[in-house]
């Protein structure tokens, strides 16, 4: 009698171990969104990160479109490993982006990995591009530092319009 109920207390065991496993991965999956939402929202709290890097190009926009420059900032973003950041330039005529590069600032070895990747193949995705249609989701097999990337355009689209 016993060794029928053996194999039930063995399936019981890898369906509780299966659950917390499935448990664990949502906490961790749910962290990890919460992190990079909390990041992107307060990334531009203390201290502006934009500015226009060459005033004389800035024409006026009054009416909500983007203004003519080249603008700067610098986007975070989560990791496994720890808060990234990542520098963006862009240059806008017209609200379309003219000119795009990225200075890579990766702490670790494997940020710097993912964000040469991604410098060297976003610029096809946002070139050419008007500047609030842009919001890159993976290049070059790098995911996360696109979320950077996102950060600082958008506070480089709220500097050409102020």
């Amino acid at each position: 009698m016993e060794n029928s109920k053996s194999p039930n207390k063995a399936v019981i065991a890898i369906v509780v171990v299966a659950l917390l496993a499935i448990a664990a991965t949502v906490v961790i999956v749910t962290t990890n969104n919460k992190q990079t939402t909390d990041t992107a929202s307060t990334s531009t709290s203390d201290t502006p990160t934009t500015s226009p890097t060459n005033e004389s190009d800035v024409q006026s926009g009054s009416d909500g479109v983007a203004k003519d420059g080249t603008y700067s900032a610098t986007g975070t973003y989560s990791t496994p490993g720890g808060t990234e950041s990542i520098g963006v330039k862009v240059t806008l005529a017209d609200g379309t982006i003219t000119e795009a590069s990225v200075t890579t600032m990766g702490e670790t070895g494997e940020a710097q990995e993912y964000q040469s990747k991604f410098a060297s193949g976003f610029k096809s995705q946002v070139v050419g591009k008007k500047i609030d249609e842009v919001s890159l989701s993976r290049v070059a097999g790098s995911s996360l530092t696109s979320n950077g990337f996102n950060d600082a355009l958008s506070d480089i689209e709220k500097q050409a319009q102020a």
